[in-house]
């Protein structure tokens, strides 16, 4: 009878070079974190100083560092080598990557080494059929691809040159509030929350929510509407050390806003959505934004940048609206809609949190996550073994 493969007994390279802090990079730290907590060994292979370095050496997780971007040749050959010295110095049983860069350097490598399965996390959109012949060939050694959701499974079986079999939906593994109180939301007012990720250092997609404001609150007088409405800005860092607070303020002053708006410093959990009435999300690369998830299982109307992902999301107006991302008049007209229509989306959102906890639950993805793991390397494991044989 075969032994039982142990998760505890492994050890998982987990390869993230990337400079953002988004939904991509809190789930590489969070699976880190995960398989560490269940006694296995998980280290990190991030650019020093990065935030993913910082916020992984909060945690304690081991990281290693990589010291340029993979945009060229020598870059990755660079990147070939490192990895090649880390597999011979430390013992490497699964490799996850989160970044699609790193997937043509890792499959040269593991083209020669069957017996390590490759996962890889996508959340982007790129264009890997009409890469080169061996780009296409030494990417096709990724064992799996994980997903986290149906829309975004569909285009991963698009993109990329692997098994409709190895592409699967996790779900984004947030955490869920214990909890939900309505009552602390006022009935005569409304709060409007955006969150501003700590990297962005650029005015460019908060000037179309700014600069639809002033008509929102014009067009709710008309409209007689009587709750008096204030806009959050919400991050995950003290305001006073992002990058954009500066001008960003200025630009309200500019447009006489401040007795409208609110700077908070929040952590990035469901608690910190419980008091917000209209989350309004900001255009970005990702395919799946978890800040979407926090606000709808505390039971927040959404407006969401209109992608086919966050189409699916708001259910076609049923949880929320979309706007074109450079349609400020839009923007305002469906901000204005929610809000004058705000019981009737509060209504569909009862329940919401309890569908979204079938895939979206952290301890549901985590399951998901270590049984595929498990099941990569036994895989990997007897593939290898057999190779061996017949050689012998």
């Amino acid at each position: 009878m075969r032994e039982k493969i142990r998760l505890s007994d492994l050890s998982v390279l987990y390869v993230c070079l990337s400079e953002e802090w988004g939904t991509i990079e809190r789930r590489c730290l969070a699976d880190a974190g995960y398989f560490r907590n269940i006694g296995g060994a998980s280290f990190i292979l991030c650019h020093e100083k990065s935030l993913v370095d910082q916020e992984a050496a909060k945690e304690d997780i081991p990281r290693l560092h990589f010291g340029t971007d993979l945009c060229t040749w020598r870059s990755k050959l660079n990147f070939y080598f490192q990895i090649q010295h880390i597999l011979q110095k430390q013992q490497v049983d699964i490799i996850h990557s989160y970044n699609q860069e790193s997937l043509l350097p890792l499959g040269m490598i593991l083209k020669g080494m069957p017996e390590i399965p490759m996962v890889f996390t996508f959340n982007e959109s790129f264009p890997w059929k009409k890469r080169h012949f061996w780009d296409r060939w030494f990417i096709s050694r990724t064992d799996s691809i994980l997903t986290f959701s149906p829309n975004i499974r569909d285009l991963a079986i698009e993109a990329f040159p692997v098994s409709q079999r190895k592409i699967l939906v996790t779900g984004a593994g947030i955490d869920f509030p214990v909890k939900i109180t309505r009552s602390k939301h006022p009935e005569n007012k409304k709060r409007i929350m955006t969150f501003i990720p700590r990297t962005q250092d650029d005015l460019g997609n908060l000037r179309l929510f700014v600069d639809a404001i002033a008509p929102l609150l014009h067009s709710l007088e008309t409209q007689n509407f009587n709750q008096k409405v204030i806009f959050t800005f919400l991050t995950d860092v003290s305001w006073y050390n992002h990058p954009i607070y500066d001008g960003l303020k200025r630009m309200i002053l500019e447009r006489h806003l401040e007795m409208h708006i609110s700077f908070e410093t929040r952590p990035l959990e469901s608690k910190s959505f419980e008091d917000c009435d209209i989350f309004v999300g900001l255009p970005m690369k990702e395919l799946f934004s978890d800040l979407d998830l926090y606000a709808l299982v505390t039971q927040t109307p959404v407006l969401l940048p209109r992608t086919s992902t966050r189409q699916q999301i708001v259910k076609q107006g049923k949880f929320g609206e979309t706007y074109h991302p450079d349609d400020g008049r839009e923007l305002k007209d469906k901000t204005m809609k929610i809000l004058l229509n705000y019981d009737n989306y509060v209504e569909e959102l009862t329940g919401v949190e309890l569908e979204l906890h079938e895939l979206h639950h952290f301890e549901r993805y985590a399951e998901t996550l270590y049984a595929h793991y498990e099941k990569l390397y036994t895989q990997r494991l007897r593939y290898s073994q057999k190779q061996k044989t017949l050689a012998s």
